[in-house]
């Protein structure tokens, strides 16, 4: 006997197996199980439509929020800029690293972030105490 909703979870499961296997995707829509998913490369996004000019040099990674509603950036200036996706107004700075800032990521409920740099120091950053009105 299947526990309840046993099916549902796993056809689930499937769907979000398939998506992360696509090199190219970029839809919201759900995929078919009828068939194996996978997205066109011509349908990929090729031209930018937004530059991230805040940094003093190159950017080096950037990740958008577990939410989606901010979008934060670093490099080797070593500054985190936080912008708020739609507008990408700034919403913050976090840049107390001496030395480039390689790798970063959000917590589950985007309330810190955690910073790796070349100098060496690993930093956590509460953002929503720090930017109180940014909604974070």
């Amino acid at each position: 006997m299947l526990p309840e909703r046993r099916l549902a979870i796993l056809l689930d499961q499937v769907k979000r197996n398939q998506i992360s296997s696509c090199l190219y995707h970029n839809t919201a829509a759900s995929p078919s199980l009828y068939q194996d998913h996978k997205c066109d490369a011509t349908n990929f996004p090729m031209q930018p439509i937004f530059d991230l000019t805040k940094h003093d040099g190159q950017v080096w990674q950037v990740k958008f929020s577990n939410d989606g509603s901010r979008l934060a950036s670093s490099g080797g200036d070593g500054v985190v800029v936080i912008y708020e996706v739609g507008s990408f107004q700034v919403i913050g700075l976090l840049s107390e690293h001496e030395s480039g800032v390689g790798s970063f990521a959000w917590s589950p409920d985007d309330s810190m972030i955690v910073t790796c740099a070349r100098d060496r120091k690993a930093r956590l950053w509460d953002v929503a105490v720090r930017f109180p009105g940014s909604a974070m």
